[in-house]
């Protein structure tokens, strides 16, 4: 899932991109500045979530923010601004258009990740359920999750080589029933995002390329899950010890 970048100062721009690198959580994407993310986004970028300065030439984060919120289809993408102390009643003005928070520049890496780590609580839920709430859902155990997503992942490879032929071959009913499965898949394993995603892709004529790309999302989205299941597991381990 991308996280789109704005910020026209490089130098900072980098020390946050390889800030959210070290959570492997995002495909980042750059702008140098609001217009330019705008163009993007205009263009067909669809981030799960933005970071941006405030200060910029030719478009300001907060008009960035306003015309986000203007278009149904990137209204609720999570807005975090960037910026200085001395930005504060920016700082209010964004929240109040529906910033879901802000990190201090310049950056401090400890300071910094404690606001992510808040941020990431609130908008990551959105993109796919904590994998202990998964388990005590489907009444399973890890073992069993793993087994789950492990399962799925296979499904995902199999559906990629159907799904375009049966477009393609001119059998775009079988097509929807693949497609309909890796739905309830993604629904049952709390992918939430990836299952967004899918239903975008079916929602209209069956393109092959399209749906390609939502099948690819649902594979990253099963993968990073998997990673959270053997992250809290080391974590857990790791607390055990001490």
């Amino acid at each position: 899932m991308k996280a789109l970048v704005v910020d026209d100062d490089i130098v900072s721009r980098m020390a946050l991109i390889d800030l959210l690198s070290v959570y492997g959580i995002f495909d980042l994407v750059e702008a140098e500045d609001g217009e330019q993310a705008w163009m993007m986004l205009a263009g067909g970028l669809r981030p799960v979530i933005c970071f941006c300065d405030v200060r910029m030439p030719r478009m300001s984060g907060i008009d960035l923010l306003e015309q986000m919120k203007r278009d149904p289809e990137l209204a609720a993408v999570p807005f975090v601004l960037v910026s200085s102390a001395s930005d504060r009643d920016t700082v209010l003005q964004a929240v109040k258009l529906g910033a879901v928070g802000y990190i201090l520049k310049p950056l401090h890496a400890a300071d910094a990740r404690a606001h992510l780590e808040k941020i990431f609580r609130v908008t990551l839920e959105k993109l796919a359920e904590d994998p202990a709430a998964t388990m005590k859902r489907l009444h399973i155990g890890v073992d069993r999750l793993k087994a789950y997503l492990k399962a799925f992942t296979e499904q995902l490879v199999v559906a990629r080589k159907e799904v375009a032929g049966m477009v393609d071959g001119g059998a775009p009913a079988d097509a929807r029933l693949r497609i309909d499965a890796v739905h309830t898949g993604c629904m049952t394993l709390g992918l939430w995002h990836a299952a967004s995603r899918v239903d975008l892709a079916r929602g209209g004529v069956f393109d092959a390329e399209l749906l390609d790309a939502a099948l690819v999302e649902v594979q990253d989205a099963v993968a990073r899950q998997t990673n959270r299941v053997v992250a809290a597991l080391a974590m857990d381990a790791s607390g055990a010890v001490a």
